[in-house]
């Protein structure tokens, strides 16, 4: 039996990222609809290859997997002394490929939880890659922590616009569940215009669900665990 049998599942994470989404969706009996909401860029590579080797951080800290991604597209692993933090699942099974060892993930796939739960002590030095998007709060939690944080914007999202003739034929199939895997896309949902009728909204994390209701966006449910995995329960579910 395939339980998304004749459901409609919209997708709106970045291009280069929606391969596994969709086939499991698909193995599952669902319609899939990808709209690519953003579009990911590596940036400041000259700043992030002056700011590592060599320079001893305690930990590194990454928050995505696209952290990890645009990282190690610039930095080799042999230049790898530090302990290594992740935000969940996924980001680990990206830094494990590389030959890795994850020192540290949190007990639930949040920023917020990495930061309050890892092991560190006072005066350490981490390094956060992260996105021109990102949100402040790790480093406040870190810094209260009194560690030394060096954050660097090492990869940018960008919005992706669509044409109203684009949006317009998108929208006139009956879609079941719009789901969002980031804050990001959630904005640049937004500034599409379009109006959430009947259709049910999954998100991947509670950071998500936040922006999302900042925005009016009502949300069905939030994924747990928070990973591509959890969603997919989350529309079964509802």
């Amino acid at each position: 039996m395939l339980p998304l049998k004749d459901r409609t599942v919209l997708i709106t994470r970045a291009a280069n990222q929606v391969e596994d989404f969709v086939n499991q969706l698909q193995d599952l009996g669902a319609n899939t609809i990808t709209l690519p909401l953003i579009k990911n860029r590596a940036i400041n590579k000259n700043e992030l290859t002056e700011h590592v080797p060599g320079n001893n951080y305690d930990w590194i800290i990454f928050t995505s997997v696209n952290a990890a991604k645009y990282f190690f597209e610039t930095i080799s692993t042999e230049n790898i002394t530090s302990k290594i933090a992740v935000v969940g699942e996924k980001t680990a099974s990206t830094i494990q490929q590389l030959g890795l060892t994850v020192d540290f993930t949190p007990s639930k796939f949040t920023a917020k939880h990495l930061a309050t739960e890892i092991p560190v002590v006072a005066n350490q030095r981490i390094l956060i890659p992260r996105s021109n998007l990102a949100k402040n709060d790790i480093v406040e939690i870190l810094e209260n922590r009194d560690c030394v944080i060096k954050a660097i914007t090492i990869y940018e999202n960008n919005l992706i616009n669509y044409t109203k003739e684009e949006i317009d034929k998108i929208f006139k199939q009956k879609i079941d569940f719009i789901t969002f895997t980031s804050g990001s896309s959630v904005l640049s949902f937004v500034q599409l215009g379009v109006a959430i009728v009947e259709e049910k909204i999954i998100c991947i994390g509670p950071e998500t669900a936040m922006v999302a209701q900042e925005n009016k966006i009502d949300i069905t449910a939030i994924a747990h665990p928070h990973t591509i995995e959890g969603i997919m329960e989350a529309i079964i579910e509802n």
